[in-house]
């Protein structure tokens, strides 16, 4: 589920503890913050791909990545 938060931010509701806030910043990156309060500072073609990611290595588990 996401959650709007304002204008420029969401907050990505999974099963439980699972609440990252997503941030459009005005430089045109992205800002992602964990439930830690970690935090990281990404290009919108990144963010992207975070999905494909996720599916690619739930798919690969037993075998190596490369390139």
């Amino acid at each position: 589920m996401i959650k709007v938060l304002s204008d420029n931010s969401v907050q990505l509701c999974g099963k439980g503890k699972c609440c990252p806030i997503v941030t459009l910043r005005e430089d045109g990156t992205y800002e992602v913050k964990d439930d830690y309060g970690n935090t990281v500072i990404v290009k919108k073609e990144e963010l992207e791909l975070v999905a494909d990611a996720v599916k690619t290595l739930d798919g690969k588990k037993d075998q190596l990545i490369c390139g």
